[in-house]
């Protein structure tokens, strides 16, 4: 039998979508069906029953995606086994970030990581923390890296970093010319554009808001964007005001487009690497996890 059919299979089984599968594995949607199909064939009996626009295991695929998930299990752990005797590190990772943490803090980390394991071969996908948690969940990705929360106790989460946030206006917005940090009950006043549902900085303001004694309906929410990127350019355009982290508007602040104004009581979240409990862990993922946090440590 063909792994290739095999890990199709059980990207399907995982997701429970042709079409989440495929994009997971860069793959066609036809061509992920034509492997699924192969592998009905061969045990000459159908995997999944598709109805209504669902997907869901019959009792041979389940069976097959139990044993499937045990059977790539052990080829981890076969090839970290013999890693191990050779001294050999090398493999593949698939890590997630959530969009802050990959547009502002992965790039160098990654960078600096491959510079040193030249051999690791590194997939990265973005998407907002709760995406990423799911991806997680649904072992489509090694490990994920996110900016907020993570509720599952199911995965193992490690704090890696401590974010600052703050407020952000346009160098000629009133904020500009104020001197004392803004309280939660402040932000009321104005215009403010926030980052669309599921993302983690999204949530941690929530959180921030309502421990303070501001209801969030009671917020002037204007706009809701889906980056940092899009947001900065909003609050630049004098759209309204916003909350971000300080590591992503150095550039701003430098170049005089953004003014950043302090919040009272002070607002920070962690980031942290987000895994699976029961998955076994490769050599690969024990380095890049040791490394990331000894660049924490030393760089932020």
């Amino acid at each position: 039998m063909s792994d290739r059919r095999l890990k199709v299979f059980h990207a399907v089984a995982k997701l429970l979508s042709f079409t989440k599968a495929a994009e997971a594995l860069h793959m066609t949607q036809p061509a992920v069906t034509f492997q699924v199909r192969q592998l009905e064939e061969y045990f000459n009996t159908r995997l999944f029953d598709r109805t209504h626009n669902k997907v869901n295991l019959t009792p041979a695929g389940s069976k097959v995606y139990e044993f499937s998930d045990r059977i790539f299990d052990l080829y981890d752990e076969m090839e970290n086994s013999v890693r191990e005797l050779t001294g050999e590190i090398s493999g593949a990772l698939t890590i997630g970030a959530s969009t802050t943490i990959a547009e502002y803090m992965l790039p160098t980390l990654l960078g600096q990581f491959k510079a040193k394991y030249p051999e690791i071969n590194i997939r990265l996908k973005v998407s907002n923390t709760e995406g990423i948690v799911s991806m997680v969940e649904h072992n489509v990705i090694d490990l994920g890296v996110v900016e907020a929360s993570v509720l599952n106790k199911n995965l193992i989460v490690e704090v890696c970093h401590d974010d600052h946030l703050v407020v952000v206006s346009p160098p000629e917005h009133e904020l500009a010319r104020r001197t004392q940090p803004l309280t939660p009950k402040d932000l009321k006043k104005f215009p403010f554009i926030c980052r669309e549902e599921g993302s983690g900085t999204r949530e941690v303001i929530i959180q921030y808001l309502q421990d303070n004694g501001v209801n969030p309906v009671d917020m002037n929410f204007c706009l809701e964007l889906g980056s940092p990127e899009s947001l900065k350019g909003a609050v630049e355009a004098g759209m309204g005001i916003s909350i971000l982290s300080r590591s992503t508007i150095d550039k701003e602040l430098k170049l005089g487009t953004l003014h950043e104004i302090q919040l009272d009581p002070p607002l920070s979240r962690p980031f942290s690497f987000v895994r699976q409990r029961q998955k076994f862990r490769v050599r690969v993922m024990e380095e890049l996890l040791e490394f990331a946090k000894t660049y924490c440590e030393k760089d932020h």
